[in-house]
């Protein structure tokens, strides 16, 4: 079966512990580290962790410095 892409996506940005601004559906912009992910939502570890639905996010921007 072959690895989705969202998948390599995501483990690249836990394993080197990217920071990341996501952007939701409704505009609003988070920001910090995806803890743990899978098919359905993410855990971003900001200054609380936060469970956040896959189909509520419109783009994942890696904070590369």
């Amino acid at each position: 079966m072959a690895k989705k892409i969202s998948n390599e996506f995501f483990d690249t940005l836990v394993i080197n512990s990217v920071n990341v601004s996501v952007y939701l559906m409704n505009g609003i912009k988070l920001q910090g580290l995806i803890e743990s992910f899978d098919d359905e939502s993410i855990v971003l570890k900001g200054n609380s962790p936060q469970l956040i639905f896959i189909h509520a996010i419109s783009s994942i921007v890696p904070n590369y410095k």
